[in-house]
């Protein structure tokens, strides 16, 4: 039974519990060598018998390694404990799963919801052009990282079950034979509830449908008694649109949800185009806030030189709000023109 202070592989000393599950457990640890904090995944010992849930672990740490991107969870090394389990080193994160913050919360706020999305859609579309295929995309598997700067990042957890096409064939991640389900029922796109072989990058974009329509509105597009009516429903019957749901978002969100939601994959776009509109619109909301209220998000003070409560303050009399975000601009122009001057100056001294 591992506990806290024990120490894997001789360098990887374990600090607190994350989460367990059937199979295994997640750890905080912090590498001894290089006094580096990490996530330690660890599977059971018992897992080295079964090869299916072996293969999932180790394929997951291939996918990952394989396609590099901000909004993917990054891995750092792989190996087995002293006691003979399985483990992947991966990035420590800070923050919880969209899952945790719909539960604890609600609808997300769409600005907040689409610039998190666009990332982990651009994070898709390169592994759709490395020929993976995540397959289990679900709120719970979307985590909410909060990095070092203060801003929110969307990373995408738990590759175990994807799908990988290589030289125009599919290997599945997961040892399953053709037809098999495979997936969280609810966030299966219709080709992965007929079983069908010939899965692609747009069952993804599906999910992320689902993932938006769940998150805006707190209650999913496809619901039945059990677990067949779902399948049956998902393959013959259209989500009811989200405007039925959220009248009062706008026309833009509405259609990008929609869309994705297209039971004919034909019509879906592909993870990049969602991205391209998901950070469009998350531009178009953002300005209609700043023209409806003047404020703006903590984050959006990054790298200015003005803190959040700083530019949040009452304006001075009779100077409108929106001046003092005109004298960011021109303070910084100042800095950078007078620079500029003084190299002049400096080169015609010459």
């Amino acid at each position: 039974m591992l506990k806290e202070g024990d120490i894997i592989h001789s360098r990887y000393r374990l600090l607190r519990l994350i989460g367990t599950g059937t199979s295994g457990a997640v750890w905080a640890a912090r590498n001894e060598l290089i006094d580096r904090d990490v996530a330690l995944k660890i599977l059971e010992p018992e897992v080295m018998s079964d090869k299916v849930l072996l293969t999932r672990f180790f394929n997951e740490a291939k996918a990952i390694g394989r396609v590099k991107h901000p909004s993917i969870v990054g891995i750092f090394d792989l190996g087995q404990a002293e006691d003979g389990s399985p483990f992947l080193v991966l990035e420590l994160l800070d923050g919880e799963p969209l899952s945790t913050k719909i539960q604890r919360e609600g609808p997300v706020e769409p600005e907040t919801l689409f610039d998190v999305v666009s990332g982990v859609s651009r994070a898709l579309d390169l592994a759709h052009q490395q020929g993976i295929v995540h397959r289990d995309l679900k709120p719970a598997n979307i985590f909410l990282h909060r990095t070092g700067t203060g801003s929110l990042i969307g990373k995408i957890l738990d590759f175990g079950i994807s799908k990988v096409l290589t030289d125009g064939t599919s290997s599945n991640f997961t040892l399953t034979k053709t037809g098999t389900v495979v997936g969280s029922p609810a966030y299966m796109s219709p080709e992965q509830a007929a079983g069908r072989d010939d899965i692609d990058g747009r069952a993804d974009v599906w999910s992320i449908g689902v993932v938006l329509y769940e998150s805006l509105t707190g209650v999913l597009p496809h619901e039945a008694a059990n677990y067949n009516a779902l399948m049956v429903r998902i393959l013959t019957s259209d989500a009811e649109p989200i405007s039925k749901r959220r009248p009062d978002l706008p026309k833009r969100v509405q259609d990008i949800v929609d869309v994705c939601l297209q039971r004919d994959r034909e019509k879906r776009p592909t993870a990049g185009q969602l991205s391209s509109q998901l950070e469009a619109a998350t531009r178009a909301l953002r300005g209609e806030r700043f023209a409806r209220t003047g404020g703006r998000r903590r984050e959006d003070y990054v790298g200015t030189g003005m803190s959040f409560n700083e530019a949040n303050q009452p304006p001075a009399a009779g100077v409108p709000r929106e001046m003092r975000y005109l004298a960011i601009g021109a303070g910084s122009g100042f800095v950078v023109g007078s620079a500029l001057a003084m190299l002049a100056y400096h080169f015609l001294l010459k």
